[in-house]
């Protein structure tokens, strides 16, 4: 693997074999010209062995082909490369678009401190809403048949201890759930635990909902310690929606820049970033302003 400095040139985990007619897609011709798919658009022989490399690699770091200790710069210089290069508008061979999703996914992960610590510890990313309303799991892989096989090969005992991790999170999880009983609000009302009376926090005035008896339960210290656990997963929420904001909005602006796009342009600025400005919001109560 290259390190980060050469991110933009080295992104392919392994050229696929050329010399057998059996690996090469319908149409297309020992050349490097363009070639004419089903479709009527054409593409070239690089462009099909770069998807395919693309495909096979095992792990983010190989599909942007950076080094694990790569920075933030070293990361957008190589997604950037490889977004131009792999675009389903640029690229038409088969698969392109499944390696531009794949291209995406890595950054959007390796970019992310958070997610990116996760990655490396467990080889996948896993988030928690709130703590206490569920859990969600995205494995990093994504592979046809044939590389599940050449997966396979590795030995089955290899990926049970990877995903050992990931198995003891389920547990403790479902014994959590077992063991502490739901949260006596929620962020949105929820009539199948009666929870529709809505109330506001003190301090952000955070509108949150309840049921009947939960003003007679909940008095004094214990009200401020429910509205705090209010407060802290709504922030988080409002935090993580924030990210995906801005995360839409710069790759539009880029892929508008890319390709002179006035439209998407347009549809950056439109973006109304309703988050946010929620966040700054709160940010500015936190500091007293």
């Amino acid at each position: 693997m290259k390190n980060g400095s050469a991110a933009g040139s080295g992104a392919y985990c392994r050229k696929p074999a050329s010399g057998s007619d059996q690996s090469k897609p319908n149409g297309m011709k020992d050349n490097s010209g363009s070639t004419g798919g089903e479709t009527g658009k054409t593409y070239t022989k690089d462009q099909v062995e770069g998807v395919q490399s693309i495909k096979k690699c095992k792990n983010y770091y190989e599909v942007l082909g950076v080094s694990k200790d790569a920075g933030e710069e070293d990361l957008k210089k190589a997604y950037r490369k490889l977004a131009l290069k792999f675009h389903p508008d640029k690229n038409h061979a088969p698969g392109a678009t499944d390696a531009f999703k794949k291209i995406g996914n890595a950054y959007a992960v390796l970019s992310n401190p958070e997610k990116r610590k996760q990655y490396d510890l467990t080889g996948s990313v896993h988030s928690f809403s709130n703590g206490r309303s569920g859990y969600s799991h995205q494995n990093q892989h994504h592979h046809s048949g044939h590389e599940r096989e050449e997966e396979r090969g590795d030995g089955g005992f290899s990926m049970f201890i990877q995903l050992m991790p990931i198995i003891v999170l389920i547990l403790v999880s479902l014994l959590s759930q077992l063991m502490v009983s739901n949260p006596p609000y929620s962020l949105y009302p929820r009539s199948s635990l009666g929870q529709t009376i809505q109330m506001q926090t003190e301090n952000l005035g955070v509108a949150y909902y309840v049921n009947k008896d939960f003003k007679n339960e909940y008095k004094g210290a214990s009200l401020q310690k429910v509205e705090k656990g209010v407060e802290e997963d709504y922030v988080s929420n409002i935090r993580n929606n924030c990210w995906k904001e801005r995360q839409q909005k710069t790759d539009l602006l880029y892929a508008a820049k890319v390709y002179q796009d006035e439209r998407l342009r347009r549809k950056a600025e439109a973006i109304s970033m309703d988050n946010c400005k929620e966040l700054e919001r709160l940010t500015s109560i936190y500091r007293g302003g």
